[in-house]
């Protein structure tokens, strides 16, 4: 596990040096293990599943974090146009 940690540093690392502007969800202790990777404008990439799985690790039911992710997280960046807005993969 401390190895997939680092490995994940290295990654929001190597996001944050391509593009420093890149938005990253908060809190970070909880999205950045689900993170993974960055498109060819830096934008940072977000596992779904890994991101229903943290939420659901912090406390939450998988419905709970379902529908935590879909009002709170896709429903802020709906409709925005900014261009380094993560990107949110269904797996």
């Amino acid at each position: 596990k401390a190895r997939r940690i680092q490995d994940r540093e290295d990654l929001v690392n190597e996001i944050a040096e391509f593009n420093p502007d890149a938005i990253l969800l908060e809190p970070r202790s909880i999205y950045d293990s689900a993170i993974i990777g960055y498109d060819t404008d830096g934008r940072v990439v977000y596992s779904v599943n890994g991101i229903v799985g943290a939420l659901s690790e912090d406390g939450m039911t998988a419905d709970e974090a379902i529908e935590y992710f879909e009002f709170n997280t896709l429903g802020t960046f709906s409709g925005m146009n900014e261009p380094n807005k993560p990107i949110f993969l269904y797996e």
